[in-house]
């Protein structure tokens, strides 16, 4: 290559690289920026304001690209043409830098509830870990649509991010009358606080209540009820239970469920318990949203009246376990009446091997039942 073709080369593709659309690049970064802090950081302040641009501005800004490539320039009338249409005096198909940033927040208000909607309908676990990767993908995917349409569009014509926009877009302010730039920060003013509104929803999920259920199920021929437990048992039969637990604490969370069981007499005071024997205690650590179903056998071998109960920590257990110092208890009473198998031992508990399966956020029950 000779020195003059290579001099002739340099301003070509210094043309070319002034035709790379840089606003669309910048929103691509944007997305991904706001994306990243968005699931690194774990202060939902910081989330919020990361997740701004992708509810606010970004995918109206995509849409915008798209349908209106060329620049806004607007063709000059003469006083002889005064009279001609609307669609005449202005090419429809061009919009001015205001106009531009102006349509991005009003189609971002538009665009994200209908992505909100479309995402409630299809079957998302989570809607608020889809939404920002869905509307990061929705603009990445816009943005290269809008910049296929700006390379289709001839040069001439071709919108690009003036240096000096933002003196434009203050120009064009300036030279409205008082009453427009009124109107048009007042609009601008109630779509920003719209669209922050839904994008504080999006980026701060409501919490909601957190809550640990537990249940004792009683389990006959393959079928579990709930509350539907024994008035009166033969000494040496076999009772099954299940112990449930359900996790919505929002967070992964280590149980402790100490058994026990009170002998009870019935005094002037009312039912007494006298005496009371811890049968078993297990550990189970379960994620947000799991359930756990723990099978045991329940054997009584003494005769009399007994309470048996359940009674669940969310931290270490007490060496004594009581409704006092639980995070939740269960309990029910039963008649131990003689039968063929009669022990010394109050009680005994056979435990089965536990089930875990995920579960739907549910009103927490009530956590005392008594039969």
């Amino acid at each position: 290559m000779t020195t003059q073709e290579s001099t002739d080369a340099q301003p070509a593709s210094e043309q070319a690289v002034r035709r790379v659309p840089l606003d669309l690049l910048g929103v691509c970064l944007v997305a991904l920026g706001s994306a990243a802090v968005y699931y690194t950081v774990s202060l939902p302040a910081i989330r919020f304001l990361a997740a701004i641009p992708l509810v606010l501005f970004l995918p109206g800004y995509a849409l915008v690209s798209i349908l209106f490539p060329q620049a806004g320039r607007t063709p000059q009338t003469t006083n002889s043409d005064s009279s001609q249409s609307l669609s005449a005096a202005r090419n429809l198909s061009r919009v001015t830098i205001p106009e531009r940033l102006g349509l991005s927040f009003g189609l971002s208000v538009a665009v994200v509830p209908l992505v909100a909607l479309f995402l409630e309908v299809l079957p998302v676990e989570a809607f608020s870990e889809s939404i920002v990767p869905t509307l990061v993908g929705g603009v990445l995917i816009g943005t290269v649509i809008g910049a296929v349409r700006r390379f289709q569009t001839p040069p001439g014509d071709r919108f690009q991010l003036p240096t000096a926009a933002l003196t434009a877009v203050r120009g064009s302010m300036t030279a409205m009358k008082r009453t427009e730039r009124i109107a048009t920060v007042g609009l601008a003013v109630a779509v920003v606080l719209a669209v922050v509104s839904v994008g504080y929803v999006f980026a701060v999920p409501q919490s909601g209540e957190q809550y640990t259920d537990l249940r004792i199920l009683t389990d006959t021929d393959d079928e579990q009820t709930f509350g539907d437990y024994p008035d009166e048992v033969p000494t040496g039969e076999e009772t099954d239970l299940i112990v449930g637990i359900d996790n919505h604490e929002q967070t992964t969370q280590s149980y402790t469920v100490v058994v026990t069981t009170d002998q009870l007499i019935d005094t002037d005071q009312g039912v007494t318990p006298i005496e009371s024997t811890e049968l078993t205690r297990f550990s189970a650590t379960l994620d947000d949203g799991e359930r756990l179903e723990q099978p045991q056998t329940v054997t009584f071998g003494t005769t009399g009246e007994y309470r048996l109960n359940y009674y669940l920590y969310a931290d270490d257990p007490p060496e004594t376990a009581d409704s006092e110092t639980a995070y939740r208890h269960v309990h029910f009473t039963v008649s131990v009446t003689e039968g063929d198998e009669p022990t010394d031992d109050v009680a005994s508990i056979d435990t089965g091997e536990p089930t875990t399966e995920s579960v739907t956020t549910l009103p927490p029950t009530d956590v005392v039942e008594e039969a």
